[in-house]
């Protein structure tokens, strides 16, 4: 199997973007039927599957198009001479956007769970712990207004 990924992966210009064609594939609607899944109290278990197939095909079935026929390019990217790096950025953007609309039509159109078996597992059917008795240093919008702070000077320093 590894001699087969292999001359798979001669395909590609560098193993990064052979990465990247992964995660667009596997990740990225794995990503949107999580987050909807998480946010969404109405996200059904069929239409998380049926979202997550659809992101799947899309993002495979462009990456086919766009190999067969490298014009398509204009209709996926939006430029003919985009690279490999924002061929895979618009690849996801439409994975994604595939994920989430069937995923929420399919949501739609079949039974929820019962809010019962859903209280752990979704945002708002989750209760919150309270931070307000732990010291400052403590809290985690402390750290992650340190953190923002960082990344601004950072980014005025080293522009």
């Amino acid at each position: 199997m590894s001699i087969g990924a292999a001359y798979l992966v001669m395909g590609f210009s560098s193993i990064i973007v052979y990465a990247q064609v992964v995660f667009v594939i596997f990740i990225v609607p794995l990503f949107g039927t999580v987050i909807l899944g998480m946010l969404w109290r109405r996200t059904t278990p069929a239409g998380g599957f049926w979202g997550l197939l659809a992101g799947i095909l899309v993002a495979f079935g462009l990456f086919v198009w766009v190999k067969l026929v490298p014009s398509a390019l204009v209709y996926m990217a939006f430029s003919p001479q985009a690279k490999d790096m924002p061929e895979n950025i618009y690849r996801a953007m439409w994975s994604l956007l595939a994920t989430v609309v069937v995923t929420l039509v399919v949501s739609l159109f079949t039974k929820p769970k019962p809010v019962s078996e859903l209280e752990g597992l979704v945002y708002g059917l989750t209760p919150l712990p309270s931070e307000g008795h732990l010291p400052l240093l403590k809290r985690p919008i402390f750290w992650a207004a340190v953190v923002g702070v960082l990344f601004v000077a950072f980014n005025v320093i080293f522009w």
